[in-house]
């Protein structure tokens, strides 16, 4: 039959402590919803904790109805709607608030638990690291402690309940790792999760603007990660990701081709020749994997220049299109080579779009380019030429440029202020190259990143916003060959990488004598330094094998996992359902074993004394279960009067040895001597 569900009083105590909880959840929303909807459900919260000190009853249901319609439009007003991930969790936020408030029995205050689980389940959605579990851990052990409290009427104390929830969650932790691991993963999507706020997303521009890009020198959140598969890292001038290949130009603005025609998509047999990642590896040729973090964005970074990739679609501009980005992290595959590996013809090239301008040179400009040109012989003297002007003439690279305006923003850049980020470059070097004659565009992606080696064995590349960059492309022989004038004006950018250009930063200024000392302890730090950073870089590693192996565990990795597990059948849907059912078994057959009675561990005593009221069975004598040593006693020296001295002697002794204090060491001795020496005569016998 069922068990008959709880009616007593929840203990005041138990709902203190579950209004911290939820005062908890509160002031952690404040981190990702809307201000006023963070400050409502806090003040909902509030008045409830008033009314839990004063013992006081929950208000009338005419003004909680008042209160939800209100939350329903504050979150309608604030998100636009019900779309996106932070307009759901925040409604669930101001749910629970409500909830609590109107709570007075039993059977609301499980739904307040239950509404707590949901939140902390939410919480993957926004961060899925290492710290993050451990914080949801303890967190859903603190929830589950007080339902325990509060369905028991005893009023258990806290320790003892936060024991046993420990206990509930240890027991069932092999078998949610069983289910995480080899329950088929389903390859598609489902209208019930929430959508990514666009609002919120993390992408590069579509268009680059001269000094937008500085804004994200200093914006050290993490873009992805790469783990080369032969462990070797190209060097880092090599390291340029591209995202985002620019050919348009409007007044020193550069943005992508509208949209992707069908002729800019690589595709029949070099499409499959890009494809193929199982062919053996060219010796410039590198294979990596790639951990993205969430982005709206389609085209995703790819080591210049691709030469592979698994599930996206190659454009003859090297970038290239992915359609399953939305949701969360991801990862893919990429195979690149350090030199251009597609070769598109002449109508592709479409040299006129890849000349044209909006923005048109002035007089100063002019008489620039005629000097060039008066120099140069070839396409290649050109860009060399432009490359020596700007390394000559006091240009400098800063992480805070100044403004250009609105108007005549390329000369203002080449003969006013000479001082830019990436971008003014890339975009000055590419419309000037084309004024010249010479095909060029903007490429946008990353450079560098942040090598971290926890051992010499095991070494990976983080790559950050701050490791945006903007480089040029020029048309020579045939081939896309890159120049970046950063290189150039700042080969300390390229050379070192933009984290450490970040300790050489200094007064809006490189090469000072204190940043110069930064530098140089960022590079090569020792002692204690040295220390942390390897600390940081164990940690770094760790995060970066969770979020492969568990944030971003999908059924290609899965697939992955059965194979380094030997399992190689086509079918590995079978597979892994044998697994399942044959892990589980055994999992199973593992409590049950734990709940069967184990055999009881006996005192020396306790066996020695067994032994001497088995002598007694010849005589037809047993002990029962419930009786006592001294009924026994009274009961053996009846049958065997002879021996009552040994019997109550042995017999005193044991009970001293069990149940008394202070027994001599010696005496377990002297209790074995006895109970050996203990014999019954055939004079027993006829006494009996």
């Amino acid at each position: 039959m069922p068990a008959t569900p709880p009616r007593h009083e929840p203990d005041r105590r138990v709902l203190l402590q579950l209004a911290a909880i939820i005062g908890v959840v509160l002031v952690m929303h404040l981190k990702i919803a809307d201000l006023w909807i963070g400050a409502f459900a806090i003040i909902i919260f509030a008045v409830k904790v008033a009314a839990l000190y004063r013992k006081a009853g929950p208000p009338n249901k005419i003004i909680i109805v008042l209160l939800t319609i209100a939350s329903l439009g504050l979150v309608i007003f604030l998100y636009g709607g019900w779309n996106g991930q932070r307009a759901g969790i925040s409604f669930l936020v101001l749910l629970l608030s409500l909830k609590f408030l109107e709570s007075e029995a039993l059977r609301d205050y499980f739904v307040v638990s239950l509404i707590l689980y949901f939140l902390a389940a939410s919480s993957f959605l926004f961060n899925s690291s290492i710290f993050n579990i451990l914080l949801v851990t303890g967190f859903t052990l603190a929830i589950t402690a007080i339902l325990l409290q509060i369905s028991d009427p005893s009023k258990q104390s806290t320790l003892k309940a936060f024991k046993q929830s420990t206990n509930i969650v240890v027991r069932a932790l092999p078998l949610a790792i069983l289910l995480f691991f080899l329950f088929p993963r389903v390859q598609s999507t489902f209208g019930f999760v929430p959508s990514l706020d666009r609002s919120q997303s993390n992408a590069l521009s579509n268009a680059l603007v001269a000094g937008e890009m500085a804004t994200a020198a200093f914006d050290n959140r993490l873009v992805f990660q790469v783990n080369f598969r032969d462990g070797k890292i190209p060097e880092r001038h090599n390291l340029y990701w591209r995202v985002k290949t620019m050919p348009v130009e409007r007044n020193f603005t550069w943005e992508i081709s509208r949209g992707y025609a069908q002729s800019e998509i690589n595709t029949g047999n070099e499409m499959r020749k890009l494809e193929s990642m199982n062919s053996q590896q060219a010796p410039n040729e590198y294979i990596y994997d790639i951990l993205h973090e969430p982005t709206t964005d389609t085209l995703m970074p790819y080591l210049d220049y691709v030469a592979g990739t698994q599930g996206g679609l190659v454009r003859f501009d090297y970038s290239v299109l992915h359609t399953n980005t939305v949701g969360g992290s991801f990862s893919y595959v990429g195979r690149s080579t350090l030199s251009p590996s597609l070769t598109p013809n002449g109508a592709l090239l479409r040299r006129e779009h890849n000349l044209g301008t909006q923005s048109r040179p002035s007089a100063r400009t002019l008489a620039l380019l005629n000097n060039i040109q008066g120099q140069a012989q070839s396409d290649r003297e050109i860009a060399e030429l432009l490359l020596q002007y700007i390394k000559n003439n006091e240009f400098n690279y800063s992480l805070t440029p100044p403004s250009l305006g609105e108007d005549n923003q390329l000369d203002k850049f080449l003969f006013e202020t000479k001082t830019g980020y990436c971008e003014h470059y890339a975009s000055a070097f590419t419309t000037l190259m084309r004024w010249l004659g010479v095909p060029a565009r903007v490429v946008l992606g990353y450079q560098g990143g942040e090598i971290i080696s926890p051992d010499s064995n095991n070494s990976f590349l983080q790559v950050r916003y701050s490791d945006a960059h903007a480089w040029s492309e020029i048309w020579l022989n045939g081939q896309w060959q890159r120049m970046d004038p950063t290189a150039a004006i700042s080969p300390e950018r390229i050379d070192y990488g933009m984290q450490a250009m970040q300790q050489l930063w200094g007064d809006d200024l490189f090469g000072s004598n204190l940043s110069a000392t930064a530098l140089a302890d960022y590079l090569k730090p020792t002692g204690s330094e040295l220390v942390l950073k390897q600390i940081r870089d164990r940690w770094k590693s760790a995060a970066f094998q969770w979020n492969k192996w568990v944030v971003n565990y999908d059924a290609k990795t899965q697939l992955e996992l059965l194979k380094n597990l030997g399992f190689k059948h086509g079918n590995h849907l079978v597979t892994l359902t044998i697994l399942l059912f044959a892990s589980a078994a055994i999992l199973m057959l593992f409590y049950f074993f734990r709940l069967l009675p184990k055999p009881i561990k006996r005192s020396q005593a306790q066996t020695l004394y067994l032994k001497f009221i088995a002598k007694f069975k010849k005589l037809g004598l047993s002990k029962d279960m419930a009786e006592t040593p001294s009924e026994f006693s009274a009961r053996a020296i009846a049958i065997a009067p002879s021996h009552k001295q040994e019997i109550q002697e042995i017999t005193s002794q044991y009970l001293q040895l069990r149940y008394g204090d202070g027994a001599p060491e010696n005496m377990i001795n002297t209790f074995k001597k006895h109970v050996q020496a203990f014999k019954l005569t055939k004079a027993n016998l006829s006494d009996k």
